[in-house]
């Protein structure tokens, strides 16, 4: 994987006169800047409150909501959520290009977004990732527009701590819930796998949770990066999977309009047969992909 053209993105920065250059849609929903590089420890923070900021740059309708530039380049809205102490931000400080993330001089603080650029599969992808989930109560509505603004969602938890583990299966229902007409790439992430004496959530219990939900699943350690380009990567693919996935699909449905078929009756009823027989394969299978990103 390449990275490069990296952009963190604060609050603060979105009144910059600095060098921007602006991506807008046709539709006008998702306004993008990408900046000059600039340092991380001169970051400023912009008094206008989260909710007003995030109110002007998202937008509650995010159905086809990945973008293309007029570059070729194609943006993702990545979102980071899970409970506090798991390591989101850690996560996002690395992807940032920040590697002394226990450093307080590195540290986020709360509604952070940033951007790169990387390379997968010889095809460039941008990343916005947003870092700014809250505990129910704090900021409810930020928590309520991170359910609606995603292209793809991380669901973060601590093998260390099983509430956590509990509280990514609690958000995935809520996700769900959100947007039940959506086929939205999901990442069930267990970090701090490093932690191997400390271990209360099993591997086999992760990828059990991930086949039950529908989602992928892998385990990263933030504070070793262990698995944490390939969980970028990998989420990356999981959006292009969907996207060619459904342009298929509708190709598909396209062609069985035109040609001859057998009754609806008939098609019906054979289905249900193969439906039935398969449902069983189709979890064993199911469970053995789940932790391979590259595939649906």
């Amino acid at each position: 994987m390449t990275l490069n053209n990296v952009t963190m993105r604060h609050s603060s920065t979105a009144l910059l006169p600095q060098q921007q250059r602006w991506s807008v849609p046709a539709d006008g929903r998702h306004p993008v800047v990408q900046k000059e590089p600039h340092p991380y420890h001169n970051r400023n923070r912009y008094s206008m409150s989260a909710e007003d900021y995030y109110r002007r740059s998202w937008s509650s309708d995010s159905s086809d909501s990945v973008i293309s530039s007029e570059s070729g380049n194609t943006y993702y809205r990545v979102v980071l959520i899970g409970e506090q102490g798991v390591g989101k931000s850690t996560l996002a400080n690395i992807f940032a290009g920040v590697h002394d993330s226990m450093d307080s001089d590195c540290e986020v603080l709360g509604e952070d977004t940033y951007e790169r650029t990387l390379i997968v599969d010889g095809e460039s992808a941008t990343i916005i990732l947003l870092d700014m989930w809250e505990n129910k109560g704090e900021n409810e509505w930020l928590q309520d527009h991170c359910m609606q603004v995603g292209d793809a969602y991380l669901i973060v938890y601590s093998i260390t701590d099983r509430a956590s583990f509990e509280k990514a299966s609690e958000l995935r229902i809520q996700l769900r819930r959100a947007r039940q007409t959506e086929d939205i790439p999901i990442i069930l992430v267990g970090n701090k796998s490093d932690l191997v004496r400390c271990r209360e959530v099993s591997v086999s219990e992760g990828r059990a949770c991930a086949v039950v939900f529908d989602c992928k699943f892998i385990e990263t350690s933030a504070a070793v990066q262990h698995n944490v380009k390939e969980l970028f990567e990998g989420i990356v693919r999981q959006v292009r999977l969907r996207r060619d996935s459904k342009e298929k699909n509708e190709r598909r449905l396209a062609y069985q309009k035109r040609r001859e078929s057998i009754p609806k009756k008939a098609r019906r009823f054979w289905g249900k047969i193969v439906a039935k027989n398969n449902k069983n394969m189709a979890f064993k299978l199911k469970s053995k992909s789940c932790h391979d990103l590259s595939v649906l």
